[in-house]
């Protein structure tokens, strides 16, 4: 009974004491309290910066950024100057200044200069600009004699089209020289009267024009036989020698031994390619040298070749006929016109 006297007192005590502090207010008061000290906590000044209550107060201490926005007279102008480029990306050091701005107006002066002298250079282009150029050679427009001066006309190998240079003019800017690009043969036939026609620019073909007259009386288109023509005349600038061989115009089989003779097979051995043979051994048999001096000449070999698919090179040799040099040897510009006088290149030099 004693027992359950005590716990009830002691129940009873313990409900008056709670009741008691909640009248007096309490949960308020830890709450208050616990907020304050979480301000105090987070409050920074100018020596502390953040800090937990039980944190030294010098571990992390503030950092003052204030003179990062403190704007010095001269980057006031900057940042003035570059409201007045909308155009410029967020950033005041993109703002051109002006001494920028002076450079980049001296630049396009002397970029539109450029142009103007080089339209006063180039004149009216001509739809062939850029298909067709003077080829850059200085030791070839610069020789003395007109065997030997040469330009090269080119054609791009991107180009789709054959182009007609004949009837095209060269011109030099400062001498005043206006030539015509003569029509030439294709194929040449030697000993005959050849006759002639366009100049074709196949893409990447060549046109070497030398200033002398031809030493075959025209113009001509290069084919695989070319070679021939060199040994009895002077070209000045060499001809290509890539002939058939001897070996090929004859080639030895059962049928041929028995017409020419193992003789005639022994000096084919040491004949060279593009060239006429002319001290044939005595051994050969007539039929043997009435075949050679046929079929290893020029004219035999275009008789021979002339409708293969690779008869044909894309190299013309086109001459201008003067006795004389045509183009200065210091410094000119030599333009090419097309057939309506409009500039297709211009090589200066």
């Amino acid at each position: 009974m004693l027992k359950q006297i005590l716990v009830g007192i002691f129940a009873f005590s313990l409900i008056a004491l709670i009741a008691l502090w909640v009248i007096t207010g309490g949960p308020r008061q830890l709450v208050t309290d616990t907020t304050e000290s979480i301000r105090a906590a987070v409050t920074t000044d100018k020596d502390v910066g953040f800090q937990l209550p039980w944190q030294p107060a010098q571990i992390f201490p503030t950092i003052d950024i204030t003179d990062l926005y403190d704007f010095s007279a001269e980057e006031e102008r900057a940042y003035s100057a570059y409201a007045d480029y909308p155009e410029y990306p967020d950033y005041p050091d993109f703002a051109p200044t002006h001494a920028q701005q002076l450079a980049e107006l001296e630049s396009e002066y002397d970029r539109l200069r450029a142009e103007a002298s080089r339209q006063r250079t180039f004149g009216a282009p001509s739809p062939y600009a850029g298909k067709v150029a003077i080829q850059s050679d200085i030791s070839g427009v610069r020789a003395s004699d007109p065997r030997e001066e040469y330009l090269q006309i080119v054609a791009n190998y991107a180009n789709s089209e054959t182009i007609d240079i004949s009837g095209w003019i060269l011109e030099s800017a400062l001498s005043g020289t206006r030539i015509l690009i003569p029509p030439a043969a294709s194929p040449f036939i030697a000993n005959s009267s050849n006759s002639v026609g366009s100049v074709l620019l196949e893409p990447g073909g060549l046109a070497l024009v030398t200033s002398a007259v031809s030493p075959v009386g025209v113009s001509f288109r290069e084919n695989m036989c070319t070679g021939y023509l060199g040994q009895f005349q002077d070209f000045g600038l060499p001809l290509s020698e890539e002939c058939p061989s001897p070996a090929q115009v004859l080639p030895l089989t059962e049928e041929n031994l028995r017409l020419y003779g193992d003789a005639c097979f022994d000096a084919i051995m040491h004949l060279p390619v593009c060239r006429f043979p002319q001290n044939l051994p005595s051994s050969v048999s007539s039929a043997c040298r009435a075949y050679l001096t046929d079929a290893l000449s020029y004219n035999g070999c275009v008789k021979q070749n002339r409708f293969r698919s690779a008869f044909n090179k894309n190299m013309w040799r086109i001459y201008l006929g003067s006795p004389k040099e045509l183009w200065r040897n210091s410094h000119d510009a030599v333009r090419l016109l097309d057939a309506q006088g409009r500039t297709v290149s211009v090589y200066v030099y």
